[in-house]
């Protein structure tokens, strides 16, 4: 008996043996030398489902049959990277359902994911390979390109000396430094030209002044010096907000379509004198939608006032933010990503805070509430805000 337990006990032993020798590990596909790889996308691979009428993700026990495999690519996240797509078997790549190239067996093919998202304009773009079935041969990665000076920083250990270098100057850096000077210079120019009005006009107290007998819109009118730089100022640092966040990956109000790549600083200047010109006529055509409805409401002599009191509080506001955006920035603290789905919601509280202030403001005294004031401040701050915050993102 104990032979033939010897005898088994050794055959099963020289199988395992034998099984062993002849047994190799998959076959790990690398990108080419000049790429880092960053994320791999093979447990991502998804399959489309008729039943569900949408992608699912692809079971080996069930789906390896199939010849189609898909991914959705984000290229919001991914932005500065690039695509790497490998196939051991001919296979053939769709973008979006439409048919792209033609994927040689054992070759890399590379795509740019900042020309894509400029292409399609989405955040996460749709990529299927057609090929031989299952998903063993399919190799999906997103890479970053080596540059020319990758080789000094992974070369061997240098002396112990502390190499000191300066921080490089960015396009959106030297950007916020000039436009930050000329703003400092119209302040001062407007301050020298009517320093009574400017000292009001940046006091938040003076807001809240109510006494007809002493309102800046008796000294100070739409279409006045004063007021016209005020609201230029007031739409150069909106349009400072509204570049420094395009920058950081947040295009409100889809801006993108109409700047430019912001490579460098001209392009940046010129961004920002085309975004200031905007925003100073969509501020003027506000005056001139007040007018219209002041007076079908009959508030004619309201009009002036709300709009000081508004384009006083929109200063005073982007001033802040401004320099909020400006000393974060020069400090290098990068507080965005945190903080990026919360990043309306001063905007929103600054504009809700405005309507309930100027109806306090222009009501007038003694009166319990005023429908036609109301309404009036609904029209031109409510319907403006619930508008903008839908198309915001």
């Amino acid at each position: 008996m104990k032979s033939i337990f010897y005898a088994f006990f050794w055959a099963f032993v020289t199988a395992i043996g034998l099984l062993g020798t002849s047994a190799h590990g998959a076959a790990k596909v690398n990108p080419p030398s000049q790429f880092f790889p960053v994320y791999n996308y093979q447990d991502d691979w998804l399959i489309y489902n008729e039943n569900y009428k949408n992608y699912v993700p692809f079971s080996q026990g069930i789906n390896e049959g199939t010849r189609f495999a898909s991914l959705y690519i984000d290229l919001v996240k991914n932005r500065r990277y690039s695509l790497l797509v490998h196939s051991e078997d001919e296979s053939y790549l769709f973008l979006e359902g439409a048919l792209q190239s033609r994927i040689e067996p054992g070759q890399w093919r590379e795509l740019n994911l900042d020309s894509l998202y400029r292409v399609y304009r989405k955040d996460e773009l749709l990529l299927t390979l057609y090929g031989s079935p299952g998903i063993g041969d399919k190799t999906v990665i997103i890479c970053n390109k080596k540059k020319l000076t990758d080789s000094e920083t992974i070369a061997p250990a240098r002396s112990g000396f502390i190499n000191i270098k300066p921080i490089p100057f960015t396009p959106f850096g030297t950007f916020a430094g000039i436009a930050l000077i000329i703003i400092l210079i119209l302040n001062a120019w407007i301050f020298n030209l009517n320093p009574l009005s400017f000292i009001r006009l940046i006091n938040p107290i003076e807001f809240f002044n109510n006494d007809p007998r002493d309102q800046l819109s008796k000294i100070n009118k739409p279409y006045s010096n004063t007021v016209i730089f005020f609201v230029v100022i007031s739409s150069m640092m909106m349009s400072f907000t509204v570049i420094y966040l395009s920058i950081n990956r947040l295009n409100l109000f889809s801006v993108s379509t109409i700047l430019s790549e912001k490579t460098n600083t001209l392009q940046i200047l010129g961004d920002f004198c085309i975004l200031t010109l905007i925003f100073f006529l969509l501020i003027y055509a506000k005056y001139v939608f007040m007018v219209l409805a002041g007076n079908m409401l009959n508030l004619d002599k309201q009009v002036d006032i709300v709009f000081i009191k508004i384009v006083q509080s929109s200063y005073l506001f982007y001033a802040l933010i401004f320099l909020v955006i400006f000393g974060l920035y020069s400090n290098h603290i990068n507080w965005l990503e945190a903080s990026r789905p919360y990043v309306l919601l001063p905007f929103l509280f600054f504009y809700l805070a405005r309507f309930v202030g100027l109806y306090v403001v222009a009501k007038p005294a003694g009166s319990l509430i005023n429908l036609y004031l109301f309404s009036y401040l609904c029209v031109i701050e409510i319907i403006p805000l619930i508008v903008s915050m839908k198309f915001a993102l």
